[in-house]
């Protein structure tokens, strides 16, 4: 029962360090260009390859840039401790639904979705999904 605690508590750690990158930068970015930058930004900062950062933004399968952005920088979050994230996933509690937790918990980055046009549903996805491929 305490590793269950503990998966759970790494899932947790992972989505709120994820909602305090988005937190840092001052609007989700919109255009291609910017967006591609941040996430090599977060990438570095992670100990995680740009390029790889790079191709994950450019393979997401969203056209909105904001949400090509929120499913990179997840897919950084898990690629950057992938045992953590495996065992997260696999006995944790479902991705989307932490993930919407934690964005709902983040009054700042709901402010920022709200500008860009984005619900929690639709970022809470992104992120699930970025992180799931990120552990791949």
């Amino acid at each position: 029962m305490g590793e269950y605690g503990g998966i759970v508590a790494a899932l947790a750690t992972l989505v709120v360090s994820l909602t305090a990158a988005f937190a840092s930068v001052g609007a989700l970015p919109a255009v291609d260009s910017k967006a591609t930058t941040a996430v090599a930004a977060a990438a570095k900062s992670k100990h995680v390859s740009g390029a790889e950062a790079r191709a994950a933004y450019a393979k997401a399968p969203y056209r909105k840039p904001v949400l090509r952005y929120l499913y990179a920088v997840a897919w950084v979050g898990a690629a950057s401790d992938k045992t953590k994230c495996h065992a997260a996933i696999l006995l944790g509690p479902d991705p989307k639904a932490a993930a919407a937790a934690a964005i709902r918990r983040s009054p700042k980055l709901l402010s920022r979705l709200r500008a860009a046009h984005v619900t929690v549903s639709q970022a809470s996805t992104a992120m699930s999904r970025g992180m799931v491929e990120g552990c791949g």
